[in-house]
């Protein structure tokens, strides 16, 4: 049979478009599949913050600064109550307003593959620089995610430093007393890194070694130094003067003047090695007590504390002793000051106020016969929130306050409260922080900023709730770092 070309034309381009169509149908099919299948997997997806959470403070506002884990899971399946996923990791630093909670900013720093070494943590702050571990030191402005040091800036810093710098976290210590970074290099030599100037000097740092003792040292180094000056200026100008005037190299009048300097210098170094010395005594006098507030801070520097360790009873101020406690709790209370917390989690205690004194050895000792509560309120499982940074209970500025945590309810789901209690036991607010266990919380004077977990798809060591509570008001603002937004009342 014979067919116009114009009909082969029109047949092939019709078929041409068939094949086009078809394809073009299969392609929107397959993509629309991929999408489809990222959509329901992105249900399973899960990112929370990881604490401890840096703030700081820029033109009066403060900024929280943290380390976001993000989970992009990549496949999924469930067989009973067996899940099987396997998932994308990265990690982001993020800053939120740390009064609204609202997020400021947020930076992809690191992918899984490319961290050789665990734990990703924040090391410390310097200045509004953050310190982080993330398979190797690193350092970000906090107002604007710049990076301002890794291991490839420290080692054009430092060039003793090229290919010696450790990937593993045990060998970094961030020491809270001076902001620095002290690190044992790879062949073993011990480092003080300025976070400052990102320049290195040599240490005798040791990791163990508490804050008190290496102060002692460093008193004592500088006593000794003092005193071997003290000896060289007297083998130089006294012995030296006495010799040359003996001598008669010297006259009677230059003796005499230079005898004068001698005794001048002498003095003047005399007044620095008593001025030290006060120091050492006092500091060797207030060994014991300032290690135990030092290893009390140590222990609180740790994240997932359990409620108990969040409080203490007691607390002594202006001259005053208060103490959280039942009646049957204070009549068998140990009447020597302590910051042990009541551990007995059935019992409402209420504010206690009263006078102590010092005993022989210096220890605070209550005076229980005076104390006397004019609390109008008690509470379930009470005590003293404690201040991280000084291992002692929070007192609001301005006026003579405290903050008490509190429990809604007995059990392991019952939500921790907060309560503003003058120091003559009236309330000023309570907040329900709807958090049976908080991760970490940080006091900074104006505010409270507290980290915990109200997601079940997160297991217990996650976080994924950040709380901003002013403290003058009660009222807080929420931000979950889950769902990446803030929480609405």
């Amino acid at each position: 049979m014979y067919f116009p070309v114009s009909f082969k034309l029109y047949y092939m381009t019709l078929l041409r478009k068939s094949v086009i169509t078809g394809i073009l149908t299969i392609v929107v099919i397959i993509v629309g599949f991929i999408f489809l299948l990222k959509g329901c997997l992105a249900k399973y997806d899960e990112r929370s913050v990881k604490t401890p959470a840096l703030v700081f403070e820029k033109d009066r506002k403060a900024i929280i600064f943290s380390i976001v884990e993000f989970q992009k899971v990549t496949s999924y399946s469930r067989k009973g109550n067996f899940v099987r996923k396997s998932v994308n990791t990265n990690y982001y630093i993020q800053t939120n307003d740390g009064e609204t909670a609202a997020l400021i900013h947020s930076k992809k720093i690191k992918n899984h593959r490319d961290i050789r070494q665990y734990p990703v943590e924040i090391l410390g702050a310097s200045g509004t620089t953050a310190w982080l571990f993330m398979g190797e030191p690193m350092a970000f402005d906090a107002v604007t995610l710049n990076k301002t040091a890794d291991s490839k800036i420290l080692e054009e810093k430092n060039p003793a430093l090229l290919g010696k710098l450790p990937v593993e976290r045990q060998f970094y210590s961030f020491n809270n007393m001076d902001n620095n970074i002290y690190f044992t290099a790879k062949d073993g030599t011990k480092w003080q890194l300025n976070t400052q100037t990102l320049l290195i000097t040599s240490s005798s740092y040791q990791k163990n070694q508490s804050a008190i003792a290496q102060k002692l040292d460093v008193l004592q180094q500088q006593e000794k130094l003092i005193q071997a000056n003290l000896d060289t200026l007297y083998q130089q100008k006294s012995l030296g003067l006495s010799k040359d005037y003996a001598d008669k190299k010297i006259s009677y009048p230059e003796y005499r003047q230079l005898n004068s300097n001698y005794y001048i210098e002498r003095d003047q170094l005399n007044s620095v090695l008593d001025s030290f010395r006060v120091q050492l005594r006092k500091w060797e006098k207030d060994k014991r007590k300032m290690e135990e507030t030092e290893r009390t801070i140590e222990n609180l520097q740790r994240t997932n504390l359990s409620f108990s360790q969040t409080k203490q009873n007691q607390d002594t101020v202006a001259g005053q002793w208060f103490g959280i406690y039942s009646d049957e709790e204070l009549e068998k209370l140990y009447d020597r000051v302590s910051d042990q917390a009541a551990h007995d989690e059935t019992i409402r205690r209420k504010l206690f106020a009263g006078s102590f004194s010092s005993s022989k050895n210096e220890d605070a000792i209550i005076n229980k016969a005076a104390a006397k509560s004019s609390s109008t309120v008690d509470f379930l499982a009470a005590g003293f929130l404690v201040n991280k940074k000084t291992g002692r209970p929070v007192r609001l500025p301005g006026n003579q306050s405290f903050l008490i945590v509190h429990k809604e309810q007995v059990g392991r789901e019952g939500k921790i409260l907060i309560t503003n209690v003058t120091g003559d036991g009236k309330a000023s607010w309570t907040y329900n922080t709807q958090l049976a266990d908080w991760a970490d919380w940080v006091y900074t004077g104006k505010s409270l900023y507290i980290f915990g977990v109200n997601n079940k798809s997160l297991g217990s060591n996650e976080s994924n709730i950040l709380i901003c509570l002013n403290l003058e008001n009660g009222k807080a603002s929420m931000f979950d770092y889950f769902t990446n937004k803030l929480v609405k009342d």
